[in-house]
């Protein structure tokens, strides 16, 4: 029967045919990249994904090493699963390429080995675009990360309500009963007054303090404006001038006539008025001061380094607690440790960095790092 015959060889031959060009509109058109890379690391085949992902022509990719997609930072660890499954082993990992306009994309990458009678010919390799999902896990991160933080500050902020302030509403109730005794002696009602102004003070003292770091976190959206920041240093500089006379001391400044940046005006002038006391506050009583200050532009950067001859710390004992809250080193000088928090927290809102070294009996250098 003719409908049992088996098939010519031009018919086997177009059915083949068919069979391959399908076979090459599904490589071609699969959503996910699909290559083939030799066993010298170049890329064999690439489908119309891998062209899409790099922004790349077909002719471009074919032969070209596959790390030079990879983003430099991920060179070692591709190549390290690309090694193993060019020796027989399957991988499944995460890397980063980058198109060829610069963009990072982050892929899920599958590999297999490619073999032909069992000779190793190349990597087979399928890779998924998850850049979108690893943006939306650094956003839920950073968000993590923040909430964290918040929540250790509220935390701390618990903490310094019920030590804190607990000490001068006591002495602010026991002043009070004190005074509603008849018959209290003239002097010891004026003491006791005058002792009473002094905690209502000193209460007021820290509820401004926990006020300006409880509206530092809503000023960080603050629009930011064109300013100078040898100007902001010069101004600083003027209104701590009769500190520095009274310690004799010397400010010397290092920096260009201008330098302009796009910053919060209003943080900017609270870091180096901050840095610039906390020099005069933590000076020596063995030297005169001496504070060198240097703003530079580095890049698309501007550094201002402090640095003085003062009291210095041992940072290895001091630890993570130099920016904390209500940290003080030198208890000896009047102060409330809480300039370096200030300047840390308004650093970190304007996106920049803060370094510190010192030695003790010598001196400290602060390097505030903020974008231009």
């Amino acid at each position: 029967m003719h409908h049992n015959s088996p098939p010519t060889r031009s018919s086997a031959s177009i059915a083949s045919l068919r069979l391959e060009r399908l076979n090459r509109l599904l490589f071609n058109h699969y959503p996910d990249a699909i290559y083939t890379i030799n066993t010298d690391g170049t890329f064999h085949t690439v489908n119309d994904t891998v062209c899409q992902v790099l922004q790349k022509e077909r002719e471009e990719l074919v032969g070209q090493n596959y790390q030079l997609a990879v983003h430099p930072e991920y060179w070692e660890h591709s190549f390290s699963y690309f090694k193993a499954a060019h020796e027989g082993l399957p991988q499944r990992y995460q890397t980063v390429v980058r198109s060829s306009s610069g963009e990072s994309v982050f892929l899920d990458v599958t590999n297999f080995p490619l073999k032909v009678n069992g000779e190793m010919v190349g990597v087979f390799g399928i890779a998924r675009d998850i850049t979108e999902q690893k943006h939306r896990e650094q956003a839920l991160l950073r968000t993590t990360q923040e909430l964290k933080r918040q929540n250790e500050e509220l935390e701390l902020f618990r903490k310094i309500i019920a030590h804190d302030f607990r000490s001068p509403i006591a002495r602010l109730l026991g002043l009070s009963k004190l005074l509603q005794k008849d018959n209290l002696p003239e002097k010891t009602q004026e003491t006791a007054l005058s002792a009473l102004l002094q905690s209502a003070q000193q209460l007021d003292g820290m509820v401004q303090d926990l006020n300006q770091m409880l509206s530092l976190h809503h000023q960080g959206d603050e629009p930011r404006e064109q300013c100078d920041a040898v100007e902001l240093v010069q101004l600083a500089m003027n209104s701590l001038q009769a500190d520095i006379s009274s310690a004799g001391g010397s400010i010397t400044l290092d920096a260009p006539d201008t330098l302009q940046v796009f910053t919060v005006k209003a943080f900017m002038a609270s870091i180096v008025q901050n840095l610039l006391s906390n020099a005069i506050k933590y000076r020596s009583p063995d030297r005169a001061l001496q504070v060198n200050i240097q703003v530079a532009q580095q890049g698309k950067e501007v550094v201002f380094t402090f640095t003085d001859n003062g009291k210095g710390m041992d940072l290895d004992q001091v630890g993570s607690s130099l920016f904390r809250m209500y940290k003080r080193f030198h208890h000896e000088v009047d102060g409330k440790g809480l300039g370096l928090y200030l300047v840390k927290e308004q650093v970190r809102l304007l996106e920049g960095r803060i370094e510190v070294e010192s030695t003790p009996e010598q001196g400290t250098t602060f390097t505030v790092t903020l974008p231009v």
